[in-house]
């Protein structure tokens, strides 16, 4: 099968919904190779547009997918089409259940202490059988070498980092094949959503893509230059995104 996309910042950004892409990260844990997925929303394009090295980072992922809606939207714009969201958040959760089936070990690393054990409290209280390779919270400067050496003498099968972008995304980059692990994926606030610490849009405002609006109305104050300046920073870059495509053809994988 030709596999459809849609390039974005220079961003190959995977046309794929979330049932396709489990299955094929299950093959990429069945290879025992590593593989790093990266999940993309409007904020970190932009900043991909104008960092070389994070644009390099995530172009060489195994797998980009569209975190937020702002990205399947730009499609759009682009004249090309994203099945939906494949977010950071649904994504670890969907396979931390795969997990529990399927014997898989689990590492996660990030977060704050209390964050990080709240999250492993409620996802082995959900999935009993779920086998937790280990943990660390996000707080290991100067000790990254031994973070690394931590993670790969656990051998799990998934690593989830949640130290937010992009630094979980270079973290993994520089590390991703000393550390072995199959498959790795940064989940930024994940692990608060999943403790409880902060609270996810109705599942209504998820499908419709207004998540967006349940964030900013929750914290006004801290987001507003993100949505504001941001999403006015990430419509100019669709602009000329969308100029440059009118000169050298369609942007998708068709």
């Amino acid at each position: 099968m030709t596999l459809q996309f849609v390039f974005i910042a220079g961003i190959r950004v995977e046309a794929i919904d979330e049932a396709a892409a489990l299955d094929r990260i299950e093959s990429m844990i069945e290879t025992g190779r590593p593989h790093l997925m990266v999940v993309v929303n409007a904020s970190k394009l932009v900043l991909a547009s104008e960092d070389p090295e994070l644009q390099r980072i995530i172009s060489s992922a195994d797998l980009v997918t569209a975190d937020g809606m702002s990205v399947v939207w730009g499609a759009r714009v682009l004249g090309s089409r994203l099945p939906g969201r494949v977010t950071g958040i649904d994504t670890m959760e969907r396979l931390v259940e795969r997990a529990a089936e399927r014997g898989w070990r689990v590492f996660f690393l990030g977060a704050k202490q209390e964050a990080l054990d709240g999250a492993i409290a409620v996802l082995t209280a959900r999935h009993p059988s779920l086998v937790i390779a280990g943990s660390h919270n996000g707080y290991f400067a100067g000790r990254e070498n031994e973070v690394v050496a931590m993670v790969r003498e656990s051998k799990p099968h998934l690593l989830f980092v949640a130290m937010g972008s992009p630094a979980q995304e270079r973290f993994l980059s520089s590390n991703l094949a000393e550390m072995a692990v199959p498959f790795s994926l940064g989940v930024g606030g994940s692990l608060d959503h999943v403790a409880g610490i902060s609270r996810r849009a109705p599942v209504w405002m998820q499908r419709t893509g207004m998540e967006w609006l349940y964030r900013f109305a929750s914290e006004p104050r801290r987001l507003w230059r993100r949505y504001l300046i941001g999403n006015t920073r990430f419509a100019l870059l669709l602009w000329r995104e969308r100029r440059r495509s009118e000169h050298v053809g369609p942007s998708d994988g068709r």
